[in-house]
């Protein structure tokens, strides 16, 4: 079965969101991965799920106070729920909410695909939610002090519209690659 998604960047505006589609079977450490490549991150920092108050991730991020479900243990079709939270960097704290929207019965993928979206995605270490707004109305501002050295910082000027689906599109039709580059570290 075919899974259609939705999945929402909470709390910016405009909206951050991507939609795509993926295999009932993915695990939840493969969805991480689409997410990552669908939105714009890096894989830079810790990541959880929250399905049924009970949180995913991987064993290695187990603390004494925290003990998660094991992300590649688990595959989305082992959830009834049709919304969950999908945390990245527990430092800027960027929540996103996924949604099915849509089940495809007798189907099935060879790639993720991303189907849509809006807007770019925030740059690692930006701040969080306040530190992006920040962000992006001091590279609007032309005259800001501080623009040169947040172009600087980020690599060219932002642009807060930008989203490449071919490119999305080919990095995760490159996902099972992606994923073993990621894991040998």
């Amino acid at each position: 079965m075919i899974l259609e998604l939705k999945i929402d960047l909470i709390n910016t505006n405009p909206k951050i969101w991507r939609r795509i589609q993926l295999n009932s079977d993915t695990s939840l450490n493969e969805l991480h991965h689409i997410i990552q490549i669908s939105m714009g991150w890096t894989n830079s920092h810790l990541y959880s799920f929250k399905i049924d108050e009970i949180e995913y991730s991987l064993p290695e991020y187990n603390y004494d106070f925290i003990s998660y479900g094991d992300s590649r243990s688990y595959k989305i079709m082992d959830f009834a729920d049709e919304s969950f939270e999908y945390l990245y960097d527990f430092g800027d704290y960027w929540e996103h909410t996924i949604q099915i929207v849509r089940k495809i019965e007798g189907q099935k993928l060879i790639n993720p695909v991303c189907l849509d979206g809006q807007a770019t995605c925030p740059p690692e270490d930006v701040g969080g939610i306040h530190g992006f707004k920040e962000f992006k109305e001091i590279m609007k501002d032309k005259t800001h002090p501080e623009r040169d050295s947040y172009i600087e910082w980020y690599g060219s000027v932002f642009n807060p519209d930008k989203i490449n689906l071919e490119v999305i599109n080919r990095n995760l039709a490159n996902l099972k690659n992606y994923i073993r580059e990621i894991e040998k570290g």
